[in-house]
């Protein structure tokens, strides 16, 4: 399954923490946008991992599963993958 998850953590220490969780799972789409390809268990390793560094009153942390239909059905534009100078992907497929 693709999980797409977008977080606005306000802490630099915190946000650094998330992104490094994040990176060793999926890849990095945007910069507080990440896509994981998972199955159910470990996504649900996933949303307890990221629940502790998260602070309630001032980070949110969303996860949107997506189906394959829907993914089957994704429009992207740009079929290359490409990392810029900052580790951002480019042309996600």
């Amino acid at each position: 399954m693709i999980s797409i998850i977008a977080y606005n953590i306000a802490e630099n220490k915190r946000r650094l923490r998330v992104a490094k969780k994040l990176e060793s799972w999926g890849y990095r789409i945007l910069e507080s946008v990440f896509q994981l390809h998972l199955d159910t268990a470990t996504l649900a390793r996933v949303h307890s991992s990221l629940a502790a560094p998260i602070s309630d009153a001032e980070d949110v942390n969303h996860i949107y599963p997506i189906c394959s239909s829907c993914a089957d059905r994704a429009d992207i534009l740009g079929g290359v993958i490409a990392l810029d100078d900052v580790g951002l992907c480019r042309g996600v497929c």
